[in-house]
């Protein structure tokens, strides 16, 4: 079911970083020469680099409805979908070399009703633009989740994000966001974000929340 025009993604609170021994060995090379504060820039850039060593595995593509998707949005069982989706790696720092140009951003929080009832929506956005902002907000230390993080419990009613990022030919990493994507995302990350322009929305019914009522048969 297609939105009736793109609009921005919900989230109010490119330069792709590269990260590995060359961002470390410049990170500790800017430290010396600034002394002082310099010791505690060197070991954020020494945590991000570490972090984001191994990277998300590379995807074919971007895909909202993936069981594991849906699993991180909160649907259990994968959502109600009647067509099955192929598995999808989990979600991790942003991959050394990898030359994201635009992202899909799964939401939820939308609901949608039909003959059947009421339904519980993913909202996938595609997003076009100047990927840089988002690429150094999602690569900081601050941001980026340390491997082993165990996921933070997500309340029920709070609004839920899963991110991809696509480079040119389509391929695509799911990004790991901060507090596995529950409620507000940094400040950093949302601005990122509302600076792309949205180029396609659509909605899926995943989840009927609400069955529509039948009449009750009556005797004779």
């Amino acid at each position: 079911m297609a939105a009736s025009r793109p609009r921005a993604p919900r989230w109010h609170p490119g330069r792709t970083v590269h990260g590995g021994v060359a961002a470390l060995a410049l990170a500790v090379g800017l430290a010396a020469c600034a002394g002082g504060d310099g010791s505690s820039s060197a070991a954020d850039a020494a945590d991000a680099a570490e972090r984001g060593s191994a990277g998300a595995a590379v995807s074919a593509g971007a895909d909202c409805l993936a069981p594991q998707v849906l699993d991180a949005l909160g649907f259990a069982g994968g959502g109600g979908s009647s067509t099955a989706h192929p598995d999808v790696p989990a979600a991790g720092p942003v991959p050394d070399g990898f030359s994201a140009v635009s992202a899909v951003l799964c939401t939820t929080g939308e609901t949608l009703t039909d003959a059947a009832g009421r339904w519980a929506a993913v909202t996938a956005t595609r997003l076009e633009g100047d990927v840089r902002p988002l690429l150094t907000a999602l690569t900081a230390s601050s941001t980026v989740p340390a491997s082993g993080t165990p996921p933070t419990p997500c309340a029920a009613d709070a609004e839920r994000a899963d991110l991809w990022l696509v480079d040119a030919l389509g391929a695509a990493v799911r990004v790991a966001l901060p507090s596995g994507g529950c409620g507000p995302l940094p400040v950093s990350v949302s601005e990122g974000l509302e600076a792309l322009d949205a180029v396609d929305v659509e909605h899926y019914p995943v989840e009927l929340v609400g069955p529509r009522a039948t009449a009750s048969p009556t005797g004779s």
